[in-house]
């Protein structure tokens, strides 16, 4: 073996540094995408939540010409059918005996098994996670309109504001 052959076994260090910026490079592209995953599976769950809630809101309103006092009132089985809703004026009116056609809502799982579905910002270990008004802000001022609670500023992924979803 000559000196030549015996001095090029190993890598030089320039190789090495090469090597070395390159993965670098490759995991600053990749970090960023992986991590935002999470994140980006729980606004997509929030907003498939939010469609069946104002679906709900929207058949309710759609059988009784009212809207729901609280989002609680959609679980409601129909012998146990709420008695009062709220106009589009605002003011509280009695539901046609017989025009309730619920429930609205699946009566199983969601907070605290009350089929109302689950802001997926808000953890289970929270104090407040079993309260609906933690998950959801609803308006029963004639509108019906059903907002998250959680979280109360900032932007999603897709540059909308949550307070606008």
């Amino acid at each position: 073996m000559t000196k030549s052959a015996a001095r090029r076994r190993g890598f030089t260090l320039i190789e090495l540094l090469i090597v070395i910026v390159v993965i670098a490079i490759l995991a600053l592209i990749v970090i960023p995408r992986v991590m935002s995953a999470g994140r980006k599976a729980r606004e997509s769950t929030l907003k498939a939540n939010l469609h069946q809630l104002r679906n709900a809101l929207e058949q309710f309103q759609a059988d009784t010409g009212l809207y729901p006092d609280a989002i609680a009132d959609l679980t409601l089985a129909q012998a146990s059918a709420p008695s009062t809703g709220v106009n589009a004026s605002g003011d509280s009116e009695t539901i046609p005996t017989g025009s309730y056609q619920g429930p609205y809502l699946s009566v199983s799982g969601g907070i605290g098994t009350t089929g109302i579905p689950v802001n997926p910002f808000k953890h289970p270990s929270d104090e407040d996670f079993t309260d609906d008004t933690a998950h959801w802000s609803y308006s029963a001022d004639g509108t019906g309109v059903v907002h998250p609670a959680v979280p109360t500023s900032g932007n999603t992924l897709d540059g909308l504001a949550y307070s606008e979803l």
